[in-house]
């Protein structure tokens, strides 16, 4: 069985596991490392939840919150 995180492995190293999703008009995610030494969760309003790429401003939010 499984929740449907995904591993993400930073620039520096470090793994975390992730569950996002998006539907029009916003997008989200829960994050955490192993040890729970860093968490995020957030959900940005945005007009192109099902775009390709990141949401700009989410990838700002989530590079903030994982820096050393």
């Amino acid at each position: 069985m499984s929740a449907g995180l995904e591993r993400f492995v930073t620039p520096d190293g470090r793994r975390l596991r992730v569950k996002s999703g998006a539907r029009y008009g916003f997008s989200a995610a829960v994050g955490a490392t192993r040890d729970l030494s860093r968490t995020l969760v957030y959900s940005v309003g945005a007009t192109d939840a099902k775009g390709d790429g990141m949401n700009p401003v989410a990838e700002r939010i989530v590079m903030a919150a994982l820096e050393r």
